[in-house]
């Protein structure tokens, strides 16, 4: 079966949760370079009148916003900076990425079996739903070579 006829076959459910993923991964991933060139640039004692430097800054300044003052950063020689909130942070957004994928794929391993579940099951028909019992027209004759069968007498109810 190609993968076209596979594509056709899944709801809407199953496109708009890719689109959910696709965007949580782009988010994380963008988060997290973002993160990572503001550490090195702080690292390596970057110019901050630079016009890139500055952007970066501004940037990861809104996305570290949770995470600063966790752990404190350590300030090297020459103002270098080893911030160790940043890396929290990118180990965290990462975490979130994943986190969300694998409930994200929970929800909709469930909704697939709730309709594998539902295909299966048959479809009732209106003489098994209703009360109304259908009698043939024309019985069999009682054989007579056949030994009536007469239930079994009911149980005792048991003494307590």
């Amino acid at each position: 079966m190609s993968h076209q006829a596979q594509a056709r076959r899944v709801g809407p459910a199953y496109w708009i949760s890719r689109a959910i993923i696709v965007f949580v991964y782009a988010f994380a991933i963008a988060c997290i370079v973002i993160l990572a060139i503001a550490f090195f640039l702080q690292l390596f004692n970057a110019n901050q009148t630079a016009p890139f430097v500055d952007w970066v800054y501004r940037a990861a300044r809104r996305i570290m916003q949770p995470f600063r003052g966790i752990f404190p950063s350590v300030e090297g020689e020459q103002g270098s900076v080893f911030d160790v909130s940043m890396l929290f942070a990118m180990f965290m957004y990462g975490l979130l990425a994943v986190g969300a994928h694998g409930l994200i794929a929970w929800i909709d391993r469930k909704i697939a079996a709730i309709r594998y579940e539902s295909m299966w099951q048959p479809a009732a028909t209106p003489a098994a739903s209703s009360e109304v019992v259908t009698i043939p027209t024309a019985a069999p004759a009682a054989s007579s070579t056949l030994p009536a069968v007469t239930p079994p007498p009911p149980e005792p109810p048991p003494s307590g």
